[in-house]
């Protein structure tokens, strides 16, 4: 495998050629091939791959590729939702039984006129398919075969949800459920084709570094050289806040989401709707823990300046907006310049480059006022430090500076206090940074006390985290946030099952009353979440309408009642328990029809102009031609990013969720656990994410944090010379 030939190099001669060369090998854009790969060996490998992807097969294997090749183009030309009766009589009146059921499957397929583009696709397959079944000998691994089923089940019953709010699609009958076997069936052969060649290809780059130079790229080269290596922050820094400019101009002041307005009037004081249903510690402090007290204050201060400063709120806003858009523009010019640290050459910090400022994603979240933007840079920046930490301990040119410590700390407390329960993050980073340094003092590649400074760390964001809530907003009589927000499942599992089975009593018209519901689990349930409304208030894609219900005057007892209940329900409908769940969260893991642009200048605009935010203060975006020109590029912009084929998928939250998911997979199989630990955070972010209130079909922010971080984890991952990987 490709990380025993890394592991197995002599470390000084694998790098020679970095420290030999000029700047631009030092970089590791134009320097030989490792040591350790002659290009003898380089040219028998290519040779090999040849020979296994069109060597002569036999007939029979050739065969079963192209048939399996049918079968998953069958998987993405399937069409789930059910035939019509009426077309199925058209064509055989007497049809029955299982004659009917063959007509529902057979007419779910593409007709005549798609049947060119997917003969030409099946054909297209062979070569992968048959390569992964016949070429090689280890594609039934579970780290190949789990995966590739997961990812069946996913896909299937993600569309199912996605169109039907349920399982309908794929349990409702006989021949729904043939039709979902055979497109996991070729779902599972594209997971499974896909995620072998993923591996293998992961496995080649971490045998040598791609070839790019001077002399083969010219003009390429020397503009990614002087982007990169000359000034390799400043310049960055410039590109990215030059790319992003029209999203700034066309935006101005900021663009509004739900929670802006509020927290600008927990600032001052004025009804902003958290406060309305929190018990407060003091009827006269508004302020709250609902949102980030930090961020809260960060955001109001700053429009408190504007108006004492120059009289305008959407001046303060604009100093917000500027402050956090040159912040997460420093940000990613970290991320982009770290990795020339790590040895990663000029390709792939120029792919990551590319990828930030041609995202839209990142541009829009840069000027969108919310908590989650400086979270991110935040945890962005512990990644960068997390993973300083970890090749710290491997001797091989990575070295923990006094800067590097002091943005570790930095980073560290960004991410306790930008985000309620934030501190896990820099907890578990620090946590398993601790554990290897201590297990490199036993040797000779770490100072002895290293793991203790970090331990220092961890103990410091978490005495500043227990004096703030225990201290200081108490002090301050500052309430905090609601038991609710942890309790999204169970709350939309109970309100999913009352709207199926009681909905008449629990606000729907004309509902449902089997009997499954007893009056006595109705007060029970209504001392915690309102009975009388639940149905009603049931959202299937996003937890909030539920929660708002929720009584916080509940006591222990009204708690631990309403869980005697909720287990009871789960026995007479686990069905309706499991849908809630996957029908909260399979945006995460399914790249939904909904997928939408949620936070635009046109919605910031309306929620700028609702009435709890007018009665207080006069947020307007600014209005003259730039600003307008600026709004319909970027608008045009991103609806080609949405609509181009696999350029639309970087706009989908389960593309990142299931790269996170094989790149975990491929460093567990690997045993390359610095690797793990440093991408622990973006996982921790994934894992919240499936406990929060809303759908990655809802909205992207919630997995924003991991996107942001993904470049640089990645690449230092799985990019030669993968420093992280010198030291088990």
């Amino acid at each position: 495998m490709a990380q025993e030939s890394i592991t197995n190099v002599d470390d000084d001669s694998a790098l020679a050629p970095m420290k030999s060369a000029g700047p631009g090998n030092l970089a590791g854009e134009s320097a030989p091939a490792p040591a350790s790969v002659s290009p003898a060996a380089g040219t028998a490998r290519k040779d090999a791959i040849r020979l296994l992807w069109f060597r002569r097969y036999p007939l029979w294997q050739s065969a079963i590729a192209f048939l399996l090749g049918l079968l998953a183009t069958a998987a993405l030309s399937i069409d789930l939702a059910p035939v019509s009766y009426k077309t199925i009589t058209k064509l055989d009146p007497t049809a029955t039984g299982a004659l009917y059921i063959c007509y529902e499957v057979l007419l779910s397929f593409a007709g005549h006129s798609d049947a060119i583009v997917l003969l030409a696709l099946a054909l297209l397959l062979v070569l992968p398919i048959r390569y992964v079944l016949f070429g090689k000998g280890d594609s039934l691994r579970p780290s190949v075969v789990l995966p590739a089923a997961a990812f069946a089940l996913c896909t299937v019953f993600g569309m199912s949800y996605d169109l039907t709010d349920s399982a309908a699609l794929v349990a409702g009958g006989i021949s729904q459920a043939i039709k979902a076997a055979i497109m996991g069936a070729g779902c599972a052969v594209l997971g499974h084709t896909g995620f072998y060649l993923f591996y293998d290809c992961l496995d080649w780059l971490g045998t040598q570094r791609p070839a790019f130079s001077e002399s083969r790229f010219g003009v390429a080269w020397r503009a990614a050289h002087a982007a990169l290596d000359r000034r390799p922050f400043l310049v960055p820094l410039a590109l990215i806040a030059l790319a992003w400019s029209p999203s700034f101009i066309a935006a101005m002041p900021g663009i509004f989401m739900g929670d802006t307005g509020a927290q600008i009037r927990q600032w001052f004081n004025l009804p902003n709707g958290t406060s309305d249903y929190l018990n407060l510690i003091n009827p006269n402090v508004l302020l709250n823990g609902h949102h980030p007290v930090a961020h809260t204050a960060l955001v109001g201060g700053c429009v408190q300046l504007g108006m004492q400063v120059f009289g305008d709120e959407n001046v303060g806003l604009l100093i917000y907006t500027t402050l956090q858009f040159f912040i997460t523009a420093a940000t990613v010019a970290y991320l982009v310049c770290s990795l020339r640290r790590f040895g990663c050459g000029l390709a792939p910090r120029a792919a990551s480059l590319l990828f930030f400022a041609l995202m839209p994603l990142f541009s829009n979240y840069a000027v969108l006022i919310t908590k989650d933007v400086l979270f991110a840079d935040a945890l962005a920046v512990l990644v960068v430090q997390t993973a300083s930490l970890l090749a710290a301990g491997t001797g091989h040119g990575v070295t923990m500076r006094p800067r590097d410590w002091a943005l570790l700390v930095i980073s560290s407390i960004g991410c306790t206090f930008l985000r309620n329960g934030g501190l896990v993050f820099p907890l578990a980073a620090c946590g398993l940074a601790a554990i290897f340094a201590a297990r490199d003092a036993r040797g000779v590649r770490a100072p002895r006390r290293r793991w203790i400074a970090i331990i220092g760390v961890a103990a410091l964001v978490l005495v500043l985290n227990m004096a703030f809530a225990r201290v200081v907003m108490p002090a301050l009589d500052i309430t905090p946030g609601s038991r609710r927000e942890m309790l999204s499942i169970p709350f939309q599992q109970t309100a999913r099952f009352v709207q199926k089975h009681d909905g008449a009593n629990a606000g729907i018209e004309g509902g449902v009353d089997d009997g499954l519901v007893s009056e006595e689990e109705r007060r029970a349930i209504d001392r915690v979440l309102g009975y009388d409304t639940l149905a009603s208030r049931y959202d299937p894609d996003k937890s909030d309408a539920v929660k708002n219900g929720f009584n916080e005057d509940a006591t222990t007892q009204d708690l631990a009642a309403y869980f005697a209940v909720w287990a009871k329900m789960f026995l007479r409908d686990p069905e309706s328990y499991i849908s809630a769940v996957v029908n909260n969260y399979y945006g995460y893991f399914y790249p939904s029809e909904r997928d939408v642009w949620f936070y635009s200048t046109i919605e910031g605009a309306k929620i700028m102009a609702r009435e709890e935010n007018r009665a207080y203060f006069d947020f307007h975006p600014v209005e003259n031609s730039l600003v307008e020109a600026c709004g319909h590029a970027v608008n045009l912009y991103r609806v080609a990013i949405q609509r181009v084929p696999l350029a639309s998928l970087t706009m989908s939250s389960a593309s990142y969720t299931w790269l996170l998911i094989a790149v975990g997979v491929y460093l567990l199989r690997s045993g390359q656990w610095r690797s793990l630990a440093m991408m622990v955070p973006l996982f921790g972010v994934l894992a919240v994410c499936l406990v929060g209130p809303c759908n990655g079909s809802t909205y992207m922010r919630y997995l924003y944090p991991a996107i942001l971080s993904l470049p640089f984890a990645l690449s230092v991952a799985l990019a030669w010379p993968r420093r992280l990987w010198r030291a088990r």
